[in-house]
């Protein structure tokens, strides 16, 4: 394959093939170590890949776009190997001498740019030092916000701008986040109550002709093979389980792989489907006692790897424990945020159990304490209650309508969204005003884009405006009573 593309490139193989996917190690088996090679080399997941193993395809390119989250999975022991060599003898971190010559100040910055690039972690950390950074602030994947909104709280200091919102009513009754308690033994690394219940909770989805996809992790590799050994048992009795499960294994969407798998929280990063369901593991053992032991999650860096399981769903997590949640650690009995990677383990599955109950206050107040970082004042706009919109709300109420706040600081804020009573689900979004947020200081991003991502969650916003409510009367009253009438009579959204 080597010496086939070596020869075919000045024949025109990258004007056929001009967009090359591979991994860095594919690249340097397959690709003649050629400096710019490709125009520009793509890395993504940049927070798993040490430095060193991103340098030959760094090599090979003119540009480099560096793609990552510094708050998922730091590199594994898969890549455990580190450049070494003994530059510590030559080099005591002190500045060349005022009279040292222009060999030497070039020998001191050669040397420390090579331990400065030996000392970062991954290549994400040493491109931030380095590079022009891009901070991505919208959150698409989510059906329901309430899938992010710990990651939101907890790693990026509510920074995320989600389009979806529902109804408290309604995350009441879908329960986008559902905790099962299994209660198993822990033992020899394994829960195999929790491994059965996972079993019949896919037994039950499959039974629809039509199941959404969906995935397991748990937070060890031992669970990922009792759940395994679960699954073919169940599926040497249970035909019409055998057939699902082999069908869903294979199963595609649009060309790409939507299968079902089985896998431990380090394996799962750039995976999502419909469903994730989590095997906790860890549980009282044979004799009662709950051990705070919980493996790579209770390390440092454990927290990443937690964010990285709890974000994989598009449209519900369900969680089958066995923890006894308020032993996890003492997050809930004192008034401080997290500290340690247990407090963020603790903190989830009590916000998971706040939401799988119902209690939407308890859990927005979980999630207050969750905020370890403070975000600019200016990032999001300004939402003080003024006339005009205590106007707004007033006339809306007059009409029958319930208007609920919602307003959360983010690129698609509403001032008040209505309920459609038929559906339960918010049929119109009404705003006072343009929007202000940093994201939508262009008009296209104003007028356009944030209009057509917000479309997908509510049906219809209707922009009020403060001129023609002061100036207008009643025409700018009557647009908003016929906009609200019209949404509602078109019904919610499914």
């Amino acid at each position: 394959m080597r010496e086939f593309i070596d020869r075919a490139a000045p024949l025109g193989l990258f004007a056929l093939r001009p967009v090359w996917l591979m991994t860095p190690d594919v690249a340097s088996r397959v690709l003649q170590p050629r400096a710019g090679l490709f125009d520009t080399v793509i890395f993504d997941e940049a927070s798993q890949m040490p430095v060193e193993y991103a340098l030959p395809s760094l090599f090979r390119s003119r540009l480099v776009v560096v793609s990552g989250d510094e708050k998922q999975m730091p590199p594994t022991s898969f890549f455990a190997s580190k450049v070494e060599n003994d530059e510590a003898a030559i080099f005591d971190g002190e500045e060349p001498e005022e009279g040292a010559s222009e060999e030497e100040r070039q020998v001191f910055a050669e040397t420390w740019n090579r331990r400065e690039i030996k000392d970062c972690p991954d290549l994400l950390q040493l491109s931030r030092s380095v590079l022009r950074t891009r901070t991505l602030q919208v959150h698409y994947r989510s059906k329901y916000r309430e899938l992010i909104s710990f990651s939101n709280a907890s790693f990026y200091a509510n920074g995320l701008s989600v389009p979806v919102r529902h109804p408290e009513e309604t995350i009441r009754r879908l329960k986008p986040i559902e905790v099962v308690r299994s209660d198993g033994t822990y033992q020899s690394q394994t829960n195999q109550k929790e491994a059965g219940d996972v079993a019949e909770y896919l037994s039950e989805l499959w039974e629809d002709s039509s199941p959404p996809s969906v995935g397991v992790v748990t937070f060890n590799r031992k669970q990922a093979d009792a759940i395994e050994d679960a699954l073919e048992d169940r599926a040497e009795n249970d035909a019409s389980f055998r057939e699902a499960l082999m069908r869903e294994r294979e199963r595609t969407e649009h060309g790409e792989d939507m299968g079902f798998f089985v896998k431990n929280v380090e394996n799962v990063q750039g995976d999502e489907r419909d469903i994730i369901v989590f095997s906790t593991t860890f549980g009282r053992n044979e004799h009662g006692v709950f051990r705070k032991s919980f493996g790579a999650l209770g390390h440092a860096g454990g927290e990443r790897r937690l964010n990285v399981a709890v974000t994989r769903a598009r449209e519900k997590v369900v969680i089958v424990t066995s923890m006894p949640i308020s032993e996890i650690s003492d997050l809930l009995t004192r008034r401080s945020g997290p500290r340690v990677p247990r407090d963020y383990l603790q903190g989830y599955l009590e916000y998971a159990r706040t939401v799988s109950d119902g209690l939407a206050d308890s859990g927005k107040t979980l999630l207050d304490r969750m905020v370890t970082e403070q975000r600019p004042q200016h990032e999001g706009g300004q939402y003080e209650d003024d006339g005009f919109t205590r106007s707004v709300e007033a006339f809306l109420e007059a009409n029958g309508w319930n208007p609920n706040r919602a307003r959360d600081g983010g690129a698609f804020s509403l001032d008040f969204a209505v309920t459609d009573p038929r559906t339960g689900l918010y049929a119109i979004g009404v705003e006072c005003d343009a929007p202000r947020h940093r994201l939508l200081e262009k008009a296209r991003a104003r007028e356009i884009w944030r209009p057509n991502v917000l479309g997908r969650a509510v049906p219809h916003v209707h922009r009020v405006s403060s001129y023609g409510w002061t100036h207008a009367g009643g025409a700018e009253r009557l647009r908003l009573k016929n906009a609200v009438e019209n949404a509602l009579r078109g019904g919610g959204l499914q």
